[in-house]
């Protein structure tokens, strides 16, 4: 198993929970990569999935894959996933959505992110595990954005209480529950 863990607008890799989780990972001999994709300047979907075709001509993303969408992040894993056609272990999102529309400068950040609401059948061919992690009290999406994006790639809800965006201004700087359910892969 090997385990990439894709942040979302204005993510870096070595905040939030990612530097703790490819830390345990490391201790377990598990291959972990977090790409730095650009954000905010040059965030739109071609711009990532071209660092992330790096990674997947590499082989580093097969059938031994699972991959972590935070936030955005995950709506760009699922269109990726889908737009490559390729199998991978699983699929853990954490406070993933898709369409969300605020009104502000985030639309333009993310809308080049969005995928056809209707993939969940075809997702379901290349992802055998789909897992969404999500909170009530997420400060920037919206409750019923986060259960629709649940819905839609039919994943195994996760509902966490007070765990807000799932990012350090919440108190992830460790994230238990994830690092149990990949040591159950």
């Amino acid at each position: 198993m090997n385990v990439l863990i894709l942040h979302g607008s204005y993510g870096k890799p070595f905040e939030n929970w990612f530097p703790w989780l490819e830390s345990e990972l490391s201790k377990r001999n598990t291959p972990c990569l977090i790409p730095t994709f650009p954000t905010p300047e040059h965030q739109n979907y071609t711009a990532w999935k071209n660092l992330l075709d790096y990674y997947f001509n590499k082989g580093f993303i097969n059938e031994e894959t699972v991959v972590i969408g935070h936030s955005c992040g995950a709506a760009f894993a699922v269109k990726y996933i889908l737009e490559k056609a390729v199998n991978i272990k699983a699929l853990i999102t954490v406070a993933g959505y898709n369409h969300f529309y605020s009104g502000d400068h985030m639309d333009q950040l993310n809308g080049s992110f969005y995928f056809n609401k209707d993939c969940g059948v075809n997702l379901k061919k290349w992802i055998p595990t789909r897992i969404a992690f999500y909170s009530s009290s997420d400060p920037f999406i919206p409750i019923e954005k986060l259960e629709e994006f649940s819905s839609i790639i039919q994943a195994t809800p996760k509902a966490i209480p007070d765990a807000g965006h799932f990012n350090a201004s919440a108190g992830y700087t460790t994230f238990h529950v994830l690092l149990e359910i990949l040591n159950q892969l």
